[in-house]
C-alpha cells in the first residue's frame, strides 16, 4: 500500500478521535486542519471522481455536523455570501457548458470545502477571538516542520518526502530546489514565504516586532532563497515594502537596514544561493512562458463568459493546444494543467465573471482594511496578514496555486483573519475596561 494511502487514512482516523474528543466543536475542527496542515493535500479520491483531498473530506464531514451554521448570514458579511452564490452559478454554467462536462462538474467538488472552512472560521472567531493566537501557532509549527524538511534534504537528499513522484522542476541545471514537505518547490517557497510574516508578530507588542522576530524573519527569508522560487521571493518583496509605509519608523529602518544587508551579500553568494542564479537565467523561462501565456490568452478571447470548464485546461489543450507540454527528463512529454499563471487559468477556467469574483473575495477585505488603516482604526496584526496576502497575489502571477489545499488553507484563513480580527495586544491600553487583562484580548458580545 502506498505510503500517501496509509497517512491519508491515519489523518482522518486521528481526525475523528480528535474531534470527538474535543465534544465536537467547531475549534477542534479548526485547530485539527491547522496542526496537521503538511499532510491536508494528501489525495483521497482519484481525478476521475474529483481528485478529492483530506481536507475536503474534513470539510464536507463538518459540513453536515455543523449545517445550522450555514443556515442564517449576517447582513454585515452578505457580500461574501452573496459573491459565493453567483461563483457557483457560474462555475455550474461553465461546466454544463464544457467540453468536458462530467470532469469539470466533479471538479466542482474540490471548490466547496474551502468555503465551508472559511464560514466556520469566521463563526468561531466572533465568539472565540482566541482562535486566532492558536491557529498562528500551528502555522509557525507547520513552518518549522517545512524547515527540518529541507534540512534534512539538504543532508541525505530530495528522497527525504512521502511524496513518490516529485515535481520535474526540483532538479535543474543551477542545482537542486528544495520542496521541503511540498512535492513542489515553487509551493514550498510561496509557502514559506506567507508564513514568514507570522514571524513578525511580537505578542508583547504587535505594533514593534523585536530583534528575535527580525532574526526569525531572516530565517524564513533564507529558507525562500534556498528553495529557488522566484516569484515567491518577489512577493515577499512586495508584502516588505507594504509594511514599510504602514509601520512605524523603527520597524521601518530596521526592514530597510536588512533589505540593504542582503543587496550587499548577494554578489557574494551568486555562485551559492540558487534563487540567485535563476534570477540570471530569467530571460529564457520568460520566454517559454510569454508562449503559454498568449496561448492561454487566446482560449479566454474564444471563451469570455463561462470560460472552458473549472478542472479542464489539460484536457483542453490536450485537444486543441497540444503544444503546450514539459518535456521531462527521460523524454516522456508531460501535458499543462495550468497556463504558468494562476491568474490565466482562472480565467480561461471559469470566464470573466467567474475571474472577477475569485478576486473580489480577496480584494474586498483587503481594501476595506487598509481603508480602515488609513482613517485611523490601527490593526497591526491585520498589516501582516495583507502582507502575507499581497505575496500571494505577486506570485499567483506566475504560479497556480489553487491546487495545493496547504496554500488554499493558509490564504483562505489570512483573509477571514482581515475580515474578523482576533486577539491584538494592545501597547498602551486606551480605552478602560475594553480589555481583558488575563489574555489581552477584546471582549467581545455574544
Amino acid at each position: 500500500m502506498s505510503i500517501l494511502i496509509i497517512l491519508a487514512s491515519l489523518v482522518l482516523g486521528s481526525f475523528c478521535l480528535y474531534f470527538f474528543q474535543k465534544k465536537c466543536s467547531r475549534e477542534g475542527y479548526l485547530l485539527f486542519v491547522v496542526y496537521t496542515l503538511p499532510l491536508q493535500s494528501l489525495g483521497v479520491t482519484p481525478e476521475a471522481f474529483g481528485s478529492l483531498k483530506v481536507f475536503d473530506v474534513l470539510a464536507y464531514f463538518s459540513f453536515v455536523f455543523f449545517i445550522k451554521d450555514f443556515m442564517l448570514v449576517s447582513k454585515k458579511n452578505r457580500i461574501y455570501s452573496n459573491l459565493f452564490g453567483l461563483l457557483i452559478l457560474f462555475l455550474l454554467a461553465g461546466s454544463l457548458n464544457s467540453e468536458f462536462e462530467k470532469h469539470s462538474l466533479w471538479a466542482l467538488l474540490s471548490v466547496f470545502p474551502i468555503f465551508i472552512y472559511s464560514r466556520l472560521l469566521i463563526r468561531e472567531l466572533a465568539i472565540n477571538p482566541e482562535l486566532q493566537r492558536k491557529m498562528i501557532r500551528g502555522f509557525l509549527i507547520a513552518f518549522f516542520i517545512g524547515a527540518f524538511f529541507m534540512i534534512m534534504q539538504m543532508f541525505f537528499g530530495i528522497q527525504f518526502t512521502f511524496y513518490q513522484d516529485l515535481n520535474p522542476n526540483i532538479t535543474t541545471d543551477e542545482g537542486i530546489r528544495y520542496p521541503g514537505f511540498f512535492g513542489d518547490a515553487q509551493l514550498n517557497a510561496l509557502f514559506l514565504a506567507m508564513v514568514s510574516f507570522l514571524l513578525l508578530i511580537n505578542n508583547r507588542a504587535i505594533n514593534r516586532p523585536n530583534l528575535l522576530n527580525f532574526v526569525l524573519f531572516g530565517i524564513g527569508m533564507t529558507a525562500v532563497l534556498i528553495s529557488g522560487g522566484r516569484s515567491a521571493f518577489l512577493g515577499i518583496c512586495v508584502g516588505l515594502f507594504f509594511l514599510m509605509i504602514f509601520f512605524g519608523g523603527r520597524v521601518r529602518s530596521f526592514l530597510l537596514i536588512g533589505a540593504l544587508a542582503c543587496i550587499s551579500i548577494i554578489p557574494f553568494l551568486k555562485n551559492s544561493v540558487i534563487l540567485i542564479q535563476r534570477l540570471e537565467n530569467i530571460g529564457e523561462s520568460y520566454e517559454f512562458r510569454s508562449y503559454i501565456w498568449k496561448e492561454a490568452y487566446e482560449i479566454c478571447k474564444e471563451h469570455p463568459m463561462l470560460g472552458i470548464g473549472i478542472g479542464n485546461y489539460r484536457d483542453y489543450v490536450g485537444r486543441y493546444s497540444a503544444d503546450q507540454y514539459y518535456v521531462l527528463q527521460d523524454n516522456s512529454i508531460l501535458l499543462l494543467d495550468q497556463p504558468e499563471s494562476g491568474y490565466l487559468k482562472v480565467a480561461t477556467e471559469t470566464g470573466i465573471f467567474g475571474f472577477i469574483i475569485v478576486l473580489l473575495f480577496i480584494l474586498v477585505p483587503v481594501g476595506k482594511a487598509i481603508y480602515s488603516q488609513l482613517t485611523g482604526n490601527k490593526n497591526h496584526l491585520s498589516l501582516l496578514f495583507i502582507a502575507a496576502i499581497l505575496c500571494w497575489l505577486v506570485s499567483f502571477n506566475s504560479l497556480y496555486t489553487l491546487s495545493d489545499r496547504r496554500i488554499v488553507i493558509l490564504l483562505a484563513t489570512f483573509v477571514c483573519f482581515v475580515i474578523k480580527p482576533g486577539y491584538a495586544v494592545a501597547a498602551k491600553q486606551e480605552s478602560s475596561g475594553a480589555i481583558d487583562m488575563k489574555y489581552n484580548l477584546p471582549k467581545y458580545s455574544s
